[in-house]
């Protein structure tokens, strides 16, 4: 027996990812079996290194180092995601060399290739819009796992009368360790603008016009992940503006990293955020730029970003990520 782990082929930046980009845009199309068959399934290809996926690496990683046999699949069978895009050197399988007795790993935006599998599946649903009902979920071959109250919420509906557990993310405190806030430049604060650039726009504007001059921001968009692990040792504050997160890795990462998160809960997905303890929940620009003069009190920021690393270090890979991959090991064999 072993584990395979489902994920998008990696498409890099350039004209190629653009056209990707394009055609996953007209779903009407990309979802037509006609064209489905030339240009395989719409979302099995990627120009993004979604948090999703990074957090199925990590899951795969673990797994590995409690001695399971465990690799990652792709359409391809190989690791296009190179060293400036993934997070661990991982073996591939192509998926469609996959093998009856293989436990498969299937992320909710391509549930619907469930049914073809032969053996067991674990259908993980961390995103709100990719939930669906396409695949014989009611069938004891198939485990579900979601990632966040929230999400639990919305599969509990989807899926009423599955055991839904909500399983660790995983943090990587060694991609992205600890720096306090003191070692870090005061004043700067990242902001993702590809969620919610009207709430970072809209906090930034009233902010100034309040007269806030702390606080200066960096936009940050398609970035490599090593690369943007290195940005994070700098700055001492993250906006974090999704309306509708999934497993909500930036400001988990954050918190793991000693950056005060100020921002949207995610409608409960970001569930480690607890108001003036661990973060500053802020759901509209106003409460943000509320928050962003509070958090200019360096004491409070520092005992913020403490608190905020000490309840996220739950989910280090040596915590509760170990102890769950080490009773999924034992219920699977």
């Amino acid at each position: 027996m072993r584990f395979l782990f489902l994920v998008p082929d990696f498409v890099p930046p350039g004209p190629r990812a653009r056209l990707l980009s394009a055609w996953q845009g007209r779903g009407y199309l990309a979802f037509n079996p006609a064209v489905r068959r030339v240009f395989g399934h719409p979302f099995l290809r990627t120009w993004v290194a979604w948090g999703g996926t990074l957090n199925i690496m990590r899951h795969c990683w673990i797994a590995r180092q409690l001695g399971a046999e465990a690799a990652m699949s792709t359409p391809s069978g190989n690791d296009t995601y190179g060293r400036n895009w993934r997070i661990l050197d991982l073996p591939y399988v192509k998926w469609s060399e996959r093998q009856p007795d293989d436990v498969v790993v299937v992320p909710d935006f391509a549930s619907d290739v469930i049914d073809a599998v032969e053996g067991r599946v674990i259908a993980y649903m961390q995103v709100p819009i990719h939930m669906r009902q396409d695949f014989d979920w009611r069938s004891e071959r198939i485990t579900m796992w979601t990632d966040s109250p929230f999400m639990l919420e919305l599969c509990q509906k989807a899926y009423p009368g599955k055991e839904v557990p909500i399983v660790p993310n995983i943090v990587d405190d060694e991609v992205f360790p600890f720096i306090p806030q003191d070692h870090r430049e005061e004043g700067l604060a990242f902001a993702f603008p590809r969620k919610g650039p009207q709430y970072i726009a809209e906090t930034r504007r009233i902010y100034r016009e309040r007269g806030g001059r702390f606080w200066r921001f960096e936009l940050i968009d398609g970035m490599p992940l090593m690369d943007l692990a290195k940005e994070m040792q700098r700055p001492q504050l993250f906006l974090a503006s999704g309306e509708i997160e999934g497993c909500a890795l930036p400001p988990q990462e954050s918190m793991a990293a000693g950056i005060v998160v100020i921002g949207k809960n995610a409608r409960g997905a970001n569930f480690a955020m607890d108001h003036g303890k661990t973060a500053f929940v802020a759901n509209t620009p106003e409460e943000a730029a509320q928050c962003l003069f509070e958090a200019e009190d360096a004491q409070r920021r520092t005992r913020i970003a403490q608190a905020a690393h000490q309840q996220i270090s739950r989910y280090f890979p040596r915590n509760e990520p170990t102890e769950f991959w080490r009773r999924n090991i034992r219920e699977f064999s």
